[in-house]
């Protein structure tokens, strides 16, 4: 009986993705956004945000981004400080373990002779610990979304503030909202997966294929890992071998089995939990094949992880939020779910054929994301008429981030506890 409830939820998740729903939900919302005040009020702007993100880079959203830009200096010439919008508990330890200083700032005294650059994941965290304004004339910042749709209310808040802020961006879509946005939030297109440590995810020479395939995925519904499950019941009858690598996040471990056992297919899989990175390498060096069957979700890190194992990738044709770019004929494939089954029998013999570690290694290694980024804050600095003598030193998500090599590239650097001391809010703003 609890199979079946696992199994409704997650249909009803693919079917909110159904063109005819997504297009119902935001005329919905547009609607709520017109009753509320039609962008003179600040309680409306939310809804025309909802709207966009729930067609973003299909025919007609072009209308909503018009409508964004147009009202999104009214909504940020309201009082919108950071503690007026919730953040949830328990955020202190995140934004400590994914922020990081990748160049430290040059004072003389109380004058900048040359900003800094902080990186960071959680940005409205950020938003809430710190005194933004003293913080940004200070340092160039980066941010890295986790998420895909940037028409947000906690990233489009930085519009309020008159210096560049560089956004990743490896949904396409994404990257095309912020430029056509045009304010100071500077689209790269570049997102987690640009970042895997070489070290770590590597090929292990001799290990053999055990696997015909890979998932690496939370348990969550948007993983779908039910559309794997479907495409082993029409395999049911061959020998295929697929190994499921997840953890517990926003789901659980039970319903996976539960579901496994509804298809009845689990002799074909073998389930890992909660491994530490140098394990997942393993199970990746074992397998043929890598898989991503999300419909959406944010710059996803285990694909690319494969990649460094050598290993090529599955990544479903109308996914949200990879970089699609990235899966090409030296790393994997682009396909449509219907096809799942048969590219599982082809990657069997034809795994060889790719070369997704060269590809990778020159890149979206961290030395080659380094050099890009690099370049844009640098051309971002001169356009500013402001230095650049220094440039900024190499990161790793490992699975936050780290320095890349290791730390002795960062002595010296100010801290994540450095920067809360000098530009954090006092206690009572952010009640």
């Amino acid at each position: 009986m609890y199979a079946y409830p696992a199994l409704l939820r997650r249909k009803l998740f693919d079917w909110s993705f159904h063109p005819a729903v997504r297009w119902g939900v935001a005329a919905g919302l547009y609607f709520r956004y017109l009753l509320a005040g039609n962008g003179a009020k600040p309680t409306s702007f939310p809804y025309l945000l909802s709207a966009h993100r729930y067609i973003a880079g299909k025919s007609g959203s072009r209308l909503y981004e018009k409508q964004i830009a147009r009202h999104l200096p009214v909504w940020l010439s309201h009082d919108l400080p950071p503690r007026r919008l919730p953040l949830p508990d328990g955020k202190m330890r995140s934004f400590r373990a994914r922020t990081l200083v990748l160049k430290p700032v040059c004072k003389q005294g109380d004058i900048t002779l040359e900003r800094g650059v902080l990186f960071t994941k959680t940005f409205w965290e950020l938003a809430v610990f710190t005194d933004l304004n003293r913080l940004l004339r200070d340092y160039w910042l980066v941010i890295e979304p986790g998420w895909s749709g940037y028409a947000d209310a906690h990233l489009l808040y930085y519009c309020r503030f008159p210096y560049p802020v560089v956004v990743c961006s490896p949904e396409i879509t994404d990257f095309e909202f912020l430029q056509r946005l045009r304010s100071n939030l500077i689209p790269v297109h570049i997102g987690a997966g640009d970042w895997v440590h070489p070290e770590v995810f590597r090929p292990i020479e001799g290990m053999r294929k055990q696997y015909d395939a890979v998932m690496v995925a939370g348990w969550a519904v948007y993983k779908r890992h039910h559309a794997l499950f479907g495409a082993l019941k029409h395999l049911r009858h061959t020998d295929i071998k697929v190994a499921i690598v997840g953890f517990e996040w926003e789901g659980s471990r039970e319903e996976i089995e539960t579901l496994i056992d509804l298809y009845g297919v689990r002799k074909h899989l073998d389930i890992y939990q909660s491994l530490p990175p140098q394990e997942v390498n393993v199970i990746l060096n074992q397998s043929k094949v890598n898989l991503i069957l999300t419909l959406r979700e944010g710059a996803n890190k285990s694909i690319f992880e494969g990649f460094f194992a050598d290993v090529p990738g599955i990544v479903l044709r109308n996914n949200i939020g990879i970089n699609k770019s990235y899966i090409n004929e030296y790393t994997g494939r682009l396909i449509d779910e219907r096809e799942l089954p048969q590219m599982l029998l082809w990657f069997r013999e034809h795994h060889r054929d790719f070369r997704p570690r060269e590809w990778a290694m020159q890149n979206i290694s961290p030395q080659a994301t380094t050099a890009k980024l690099n370049a844009v804050l640098r051309e971002i600095a001169c356009k500013h008429g402001e230095p650049w003598t220094r440039d900024i030193v190499a990161k790793s998500n490992c699975p936050s981030p780290v320095y890349y090599p290791d730390p002795s590239v960062a002595v010296g650097f100010p801290t994540v506890d450095d920067i809360l001391a000098q530009y954090g809010r006092a206690p009572e703003e952010m009640k």
